[in-house]
């Protein structure tokens, strides 16, 4: 099988079966990425999808010194940023349901599944908020470490910061949630 490198070669060639196998190999590791942004796998299905989308468009502008998975993870970071941000400014503009609205509870979505405890579906749901609330590159980088399991080497290099950068702002992130979470 190819590899990454030339396959993005091929896809800089207009070879568009080349996505392929880079789909095959990273599209399980985009998806945690991208899940531990948007917090819904509907979301994150989108967010891989355009991840994909976008490196198939801009594999002529890929840097064959760089890593291919690091760039492809910055793809997929990047666009779940783009989509958090477009959520959220959705969000602001909707108005809420009035307290006296009626409403059927069947409806309400609990966020977790019904076959979660309570208490670990709401401990989720305090850390899927607490996330949320983190700034984007704070977010990134504890993502990038606590989910998908990155040295800090490779979140600085895949983020494009400094070593120092990545420590102090995985230090101010976790600072945060655990204040979040108190």
């Amino acid at each position: 099988m190819e590899s990454d490198r030339e396959c993005l070669d091929a896809l800089a060639r207009g070879e568009r079966e080349a996505l392929v196998p880079l789909m095959e190999r990273h599209y399980q590791r985009l998806f945690r990425v991208a899940l531990a942004y948007v917090r819904t796998e509907e979301e994150a299905l989108e967010v891989v999808q355009d991840a994909f989308v976008k490196a198939w468009r801009g594999a002529a502008r890929w840097d064959p010194a760089g890593e291919p998975a690091h760039w492809l993870t910055r793809i997929a970071v990047n666009c779940a940023i783009d989509r958090y941000r477009r959520q959220r400014r959705r969000r602001a503009r909707e108005e809420p349901l009035p307290e006296h609205a009626d409403h059927d509870a069947r409806w309400v979505s609990a966020g977790g599944g019904a076959d979660l405890p309570l208490r670990e579906r709401e401990v989720r749901e305090r850390l899927d908020r607490a996330l949320l609330d983190l700034p984007a590159r704070q977010r990134a980088v504890f993502v990038l470490r606590h989910y998908d399991e990155r040295s800090l080497d490779e979140i600085a290099r895949v983020l494009g910061l400094r070593l120092g950068t990545v420590k102090s702002t995985l230090h101010r992130a976790v600072t945060r949630l655990r204040e979040a979470l108190a």
